[in-house]
């Protein structure tokens, strides 16, 4: 029978540039499973909490907490020790009433910040896609495949919309315009932020260039390389980060 799909192991050498891992340990690293996040942007449980928390030394261990439901994730009990997280997802430790969001450091590889107790109700997600559906309602996408519907017209592509975990109640618009406070996501800024002060429309295919000023420097990334993140102040805590 003819091989279908891809492959369903990873190879250390192989790995995204998203992890911080050491690449000529071991042979082998474990793949995420599907999800809403793409694999090279995410983590699996298993390397998050074993690499990255040490809250256990061996896969065993780890997959014990995992599948024992000591793991939430956007306020849901996950169970699958390769179920991937990525960028703004929250991620508590019932055993030891501790909570982390997924951020990025200077490099752009995936860390876990630790938070405040407070801020594990609050997600932060990037419309990715808008489209009308029956009964005139909008349904939105967001950057870590979570969807909503509603009368949300307000809310377009490049939007960051500020949840309420879990319900995905729609707390505030954050919108991509000039004045709003973002975090540069990929490239030679990522993890910077600063206030937008000018968005410069590219024609053709090549994507819009975003002008930020933070930190007593001004700086430049793409449209898709920008994640807003307020409006006067930072909606949720940015460690290391001085817009």
């Amino acid at each position: 029978m003819a091989k279908k799909g891809g492959s369903r192991h990873l190879k250390r050498y192989a790995i995204p540039r998203r992890l911080k891992l050491p690449r000529k340990s071991y042979v082998w690293a474990m793949k995420p499973a599907a999800g809403g996040h793409p694999s090279k942007n995410s983590v699996p449980l298993r390397i998050a909490l074993r690499d990255y928390l040490s809250v256990g030394r061996t896969a065993r261990e780890v997959d014990r907490v995992v599948t024992d439901g000591n793991i939430v994730v956007d306020g849901k009990t996950r169970r699958d020790p390769s179920f991937p997280i990525g960028f703004m997802d929250v991620v508590r430790l019932t055993a030891l009433n501790r909570s982390y969001r997924v951020l990025l450091d200077h490099r752009g590889h995936l860390t876990l910040s630790e938070i405040n107790p407070a801020e594990t109700s609050i997600k932060l997600c990037r419309v990715t896609h808008k489209r009308i559906v029956r009964g005139k309602k909008v349904h939105i996408t967001f950057h870590d495949g979570k969807t909503i519907l509603g009368d949300l017209d307000e809310f377009k592509p490049g939007d960051v919309a500020k949840l309420a975990l879990p319900e995905l109640r729609v707390l505030e618009r954050l919108p991509f315009e000039v004045g709003t406070i973002a975090l540069v996501t990929g490239g030679s800024n990522v993890n910077k932020a600063g206030r937008i002060s000018e968005i410069k429309l590219i024609t053709g295919s090549q994507p819009n260039i975003v002008t930020l000023k933070g930190n007593g420097e001004k700086f430049q990334a793409p449209e898709h390389y920008v994640f807003i993140v307020g409006r006067g102040k930072p909606s949720i805590s940015l460690p290391g980060v001085n817009p």
